[in-house]
Order: structure tokens, then C-alpha cells, then sequence
């Protein structure tokens, strides 16, 4: 259980980093503004992080995939319901998309990568609880 929430907690600091970047660099304006649901960008970044941590160890434990496989299969499914549908609907700018697409891809690249590695799980290895 040590190694599992050190793997969220690593997975979690990616993503937090991330998405640090994404508003330092202002991204987030090509994509449109919604409510804030907590107020400070911070808080706000650290819960996302911390309750997509937990929502990726689950799958990686429900559905026996290597972190790798599960992070890029999360983002292959935001991408096609974010930005492909985003694009095809016009609510979405095509520049914007492209670099959200790219974003996303990187994340979750790293994070799996990250999440291998600190809970020491290998390509051919599956967890068992």
C-alpha cells in the first residue's frame, strides 16, 4: 500500500506541475473560461491533482494495464471528447486543440513514466492488491 500512494503522490506532483505550467504560460485562454469552483488557482490545481491520482490507481488496479498504457489511454479519451469533438462542433479553436493535444500527450506520458518508476512496476508486471 506504501508504494501505491507514493505512485499517487507522484502521479498527483506531475500532474500538479503541469497544470502550473499550463496557467503560468496562459493555455488555458485558448480553450474558454467556466466558474471557478474553488477560488485559488492553487487549491484548486492541487485537488484536481490528488483526485486524478486516485481515479489513475484505480484504473491501473482495476484494469491490470502498465501506468504507461493506462495514463495514455486517459488522454487518447480526453483528447477524442475535449478536442476532436471540440473541433468538429467549432467550440473549439484548431490551434488551441493542437497544443492542448500535445499537452496532453506529454502529461500523460510522464506521469505513467512517473508512476512506473516509483512504485517500481515494470512493462510485463501487473499489480495485485
Amino acid at each position: 500500500m506504501a508504494d501505491r500512494m507514493k505512485g499517487i503522490l507522484a502521479y498527483s506532483a506531475v500532474v500538479f506541475i503541469f497544470l502550473l505550467g499550463w496557467k503560468t504560460l496562459d493555455i488555458s485562454d485558448l480553450m474558454g473560461n467556466g466558474p471557478d469552483l474553488i477560488p485559488s488557482p492553487t487549491l484548486s490545481f492541487v485537488a484536481l491533482a490528488l483526485v486524478t491520482g486516485l481515479f489513475f490507481d484505480f484504473l491501473v488496479q482495476y484494469t491490470s494495464l502498465t501506468a504507461v498504457k493506462t495514463a495514455m489511454t486517459m488522454g487518447s479519451v480526453r483528447i477524442l471528447f475535449y478536442d476532436i469533438f471540440g473541433i468538429m462542433s467549432g467550440s473549439q479553436d484548431v490551434t488551441g486543440a493542437v497544443v492542448d493535444i500535445i499537452f496532453t500527450l506529454t502529461l500523460s506520458y510522464m506521469t505513467g513514466k512517473t508512476y512506473e518508476k516509483v512504485v517500481k512496476q515494470t512493462p510485463s508486471s501487473t499489480f495485485t492488491p
